[in-house]
């Protein structure tokens, strides 16, 4: 994942935490807790990533192909508990619920995921991968 689109969930993590914190109606200063705890988990995932790529590089595997993905989670997690960062790193996403405006392409590149698996995924629930719909829940492999 590029520092782009790293910056872009940041962006995007943050703008989530301020608009789930307006649609409830919460004070300002819950709204910059929110923030703070978006951009907590945020650094925790750039942590796990770099920790998953080292790990990966170290036994001479592509940290990006999704049957390494699964490996290297673990020890992400121990790699940037031993670096020091804060909390647990969270959990990878296995479920996504389809937005309006979304799409298959649209997800796989969000999640960084192969299109091609995430189709193979969802077949048993999505008969048209060019028609996904709000609200329907798509696994991610």
């Amino acid at each position: 994942m590029g520092q782009d689109d790293e910056a872009t969930e940041d962006q995007s993590a943050a703008r989530q935490a301020a608009e789930d914190a307006a649609a409830v109606g919460v004070s300002s200063a819950d709204t910059a807790a929110a923030e703070s705890a978006a951009a907590q988990a945020t650094e925790q995932q750039h942590a796990a990533n770099a920790a998953a790529a080292q790990e990966a590089a170290r036994v001479g595997l592509n940290p990006d192909d999704p049957e390494v993905r699964g490996a290297t989670r673990e020890a992400a997690s121990e790699a940037a508990a031993a670096a020091g960062q804060r909390g647990p790193v969270a959990p990878p996403v296995q479920e996504v619920v389809v937005e309006a405006g979304d799409t298959m392409g649209g997800i796989a590149r969000q999640f960084g995921v192969d299109l091609a698996a995430l189709i193979a995924a969802n077949t048993d629930t999505v008969p048209n991968p060019d028609r996904i719909f709000p609200g329907q829940v798509l696994r991610l492999p």
